[in-house]
């Protein structure tokens, strides 16, 4: 029954399942030889998203990978700790 809900839920509040953010790869991995690291998320729902970003440096991409402190505090120069997406233009 519970796995009937969340289907009927979205189907019943007037939400498209397929309505959500579109942030491709989760994870983003930047090689030593490189300086910058861009991503592009888009909202492609008709309210405003609030995002939250967390930045980490891992030992290893595979699942035994430490989290590894930042050596300076200068070491990562900007961010957005939280971003708010526009909602999709209308047709």
């Amino acid at each position: 029954m519970k796995k009937h809900l969340l289907p009927l839920t979205l189907l019943f509040s007037g939400i498209s399942p397929a309505q959500a953010l579109d942030v491709g790869d989760i994870s983003s991995f930047m090689n030593s030889d490189s300086s910058t690291l861009s991503k592009t998320i888009q909202n492609s729902t008709d309210s405003g998203r609030l995002i939250n970003i967390r930045l980490e440096r891992l030992s290893s991409p595979l699942d035994d990978g430490q989290v590894i402190a930042m050596d300076k505090p200068d070491e990562l120069l900007l961010t957005p700790a939280s971003l708010l997406l526009p909602p999709k233009p209308a047709k």
